[in-house]
């Protein structure tokens, strides 16, 4: 499993040198920085292999603060049950920071800059305090770069997918203790934040 993290965060290394540019492109435009969190209350699904990474970093924290985190998360399940909007992400700390930075998902690590899907190639996505409706991108390396992280990214969740059948699924926690399977669509953050894997390698 050493294999999937280091792919991870090749994969990941690339989105950040994207990143930067962009950052660099638009300058004060986009206002992604720590204390930024609007995107952070948003409810959305992530992979397979987003959700173990978060596990596995998880499993690695001092005890006290995996405890803490935890509870955040099974106590984020339950509002979000009761409620059905979004609420603050379990992994954002009093400052607005993502407390689970090395591990956060792949779509937490894009969002802010324009986003181009080479499988949906008709529509342009960006946080909407950073580009408005309407705004003109241009730049020449924008395709071919997110095209390049688009199918790295799918590669490594389709090589994942595939191992299924000997990687156990992530049994999480659910309201009062019951447990559910991540399924092929995979989990929410919350969740991975309070499952444990199990059965794989520590």
């Amino acid at each position: 499993m050493t294999d999937f993290k280091k792919k991870f965060y090749d994969i990941t290394s690339l989105i950040q040198v994207e990143f930067d540019r962009n950052m660099d492109m638009y300058g004060e435009k986009i206002q992604c920085r720590r204390g930024c969190s609007k995107c952070c209350s948003q409810i959305f699904r992530i992979t397979q292999l987003d959700g173990w990474m978060i596990s596995q970093h998880i499993k690695q924290l001092p005890e006290a603060r995996k405890n803490e985190l935890q509870q955040k998360a099974k106590e984020y399940i339950s509002l979000l049950s009761l409620t059905g909007e979004g609420l603050p992400c379990p992994a954002l700390g009093t400052e607005s920071e993502c407390t689970i930075c090395e591990a956060r998902p792949v779509i937490c690590r894009r969002f802010g800059m324009p986003i181009y899907d080479y499988k949906n190639p008709q529509n342009v996505h960006a946080c909407e305090l950073n580009f408005k409706d309407g705004d003109e991108i241009t730049d020449d390396k924008f395709i071919p770069n997110q095209t390049e992280i688009g199918m790295k990214w799918d590669e490594l969740k389709d090589e994942f997918s595939q191992k299924e059948h000997i990687i156990p699924p992530l049994i999480k926690g659910g309201q009062g203790g019951s447990k559910i399977q991540m399924g092929v669509n995979g989990t929410t953050i919350a969740e991975a934040i309070a499952g444990e894997l199990n059965g794989l390698e520590r």
